[in-house]
């Protein structure tokens, strides 16, 4: 699996992904995970890559 680094993330973002994390009874990195599954899942293309 890789990683990734995240730098420069605002302490309030950093709260609130905590808090988060806490209500879903997961950990940051975790709540993280999910977020980002969700949001990738979700997104449409904008453009036709194969044609590209």
């Amino acid at each position: 699996m890789a990683s990734i680094t995240i730098r420069n993330l605002d302490d309030d973002v950093k709260r609130r992904l905590r808090i988060r994390a806490a209500e879903h009874g997961r950990s940051m990195e975790e709540e993280v995970r999910e977020i980002l599954r969700h949001v990738v899942g979700e997104a449409k293309p904008t453009h036709d890559l194969a044609a590209a």
